[in-house]
């Protein structure tokens, strides 16, 4: 019999509908699978027409040119779903926030933080990463399997509990934490993957000797924020209304201004001396703080790829140093956000930080311009990576 397992976080999770505040029915292209799109041409003719091809000859469904929305979406709820029920909703729009691989004989269900609603109940929620064994309603049309040659799915299920256990060690730093796990990561990197079973849990037990001395650069702050404008502008989207604030506020704290045109960051006499008053607020006043919540982002980075075999990037050195930048880039986000409101973050301040940067950041179509852009600033190197969190 399959093993069906899923995060607590996807057990509890609620469709806001329309009262979800960054609906992931505008501005995404839904892919329509083919069981999908056979179930419409037999049993629904009439939905076809919300269904088109994009340039990639992939099926999905439409979007009303002025909004941004789904043509479907109507009244704040997916017209579809009210009218047909859920077993007429592709995968994409039915599974959404979650993520569904195999392993071996395993189906493992995670979810992203992209969705509200999951940021919410990862960074607040009672053990949001533990998995429940369950029973699946509905499995998706495609299931990647993450299953290496040499490994049974038990052995997956241990290294990833391996690496989720680390997140919650409270005598360390979330900075510290990551530290570990890069470390531990690049020295799996050398490995076979059928090696990492007996491997794993001593270079956990060797991580604290094998981490570099972080370098730091005084650049880096602005480096960050000008890399997210360099990848959003690439990306040819429109940038989201959330995501906009949360980038202007950065903006705003460090005194700076982007070219959008230009992909240009314009500092001033001012930026140099803003930044050091962020990292002593970040080190006098928010740091101690905001450790179980950088704990939990953490913690959801790993639990919603199943690290380390899955994740954006080829190698675990690439998905290591894509988190690794992320994380940076959160904390100078909310280091930001809090400066500029001189008082303790809100919970929907926070989770609209965390969202509107998942909401971009984790559904790019390629990691390699980001590793582009990182290899450029020098963050693929271990101690310039660990410096950004310094």
């Amino acid at each position: 019999m399959t093993t069906q397992l899923r995060t607590r976080m996807v057990s509890e999770f609620i469709c806001l509908a329309d009262k979800c505040e960054d609906t992931c029915c505008k501005h995404w292209s839904m892919q329509v699978d083919p069981v999908t799109l056979e179930r419409y041409k037999k049993e629904a003719p009439e939905l076809l027409g919300a269904v088109e091809q994009d340039s990639d000859n992939t099926y999905i469904m439409r979007k009303d040119k002025q909004t941004g929305y789904c043509v479907k979406f109507e009244d704040g709820i997916c017209k579809i779903h009210k009218e047909r029920g859920e077993g007429f909703l592709s995968d994409a729009c039915n599974f959404y926030p979650r993520i569904t691989r195999t392993a071996g004989d395993a189906l493992i269900m995670t979810a992203t933080m992209s969705c509200p609603e999951i940021a919410r109940i990862a960074l607040y929620g009672n053990e949001p990463f533990v998995f429940d064994e369950t029973l699946f309603a509905r499995v998706p049309f495609e299931v990647r399997n993450v299953l290496p040659d040499g490994m049974t799915q038990n052995d997956i299920i241990e290294i990833h509990k391996l690496f989720m256990q680390a997140t919650g060690d409270e005598t360390a730093s979330a900075e510290k934490i990551f530290a570990r796990i890069a470390s531990v990561s690049r020295s799996l990197q050398r490995l076979e993957k059928k090696d990492w079973v007996r491997a794993a849990g001593l270079y956990f037990r060797l991580a604290e000797s094998s981490i570099p001395q972080p370098e730091e650069n005084i650049n880096d702050p602005f480096n960050l924020l000008h890399s997210l404008c360099g990848l959003v502008v690439a990306s040819q989207k429109n940038i989201p209304p959330r995501l906009q604030q949360t980038i202007s506020d950065m903006e705003e704290a460090l005194h700076v201004r982007l070219d959008w045109e230009n992909i240009l960051i314009h500092t001033s006499d001012e930026s140099a001396d803003a930044y050091n008053k962020l990292h002593a607020l970040w080190k006098n006043e928010m740091q101690e703080n905001f450790q179980p919540l950088l704990k939990r982002w953490l913690g959801a980075q790993l639990s919603s790829s199943l690290y380390p075999f899955a994740g954006l990037g080829e190698s675990l050195t690439e998905r290591v140093t894509i988190i690794g930048v992320r994380f940076a880039i959160l904390r100078l986000a909310l280091i930001s956000v809090y400066s500029i409101s001189n008082s303790q973050l809100h919970q929907d301040d926070v989770v609209r930080i965390v969202q509107s940067l998942s909401r971009f950041l984790d559904h790019l179509a390629d990691p390699k311009f980001s590793l582009e852009i990182y290899g450029e600033a020098g963050w693929t190197k271990e101690n310039r990576m660990l410096g950004l969190l310094n």
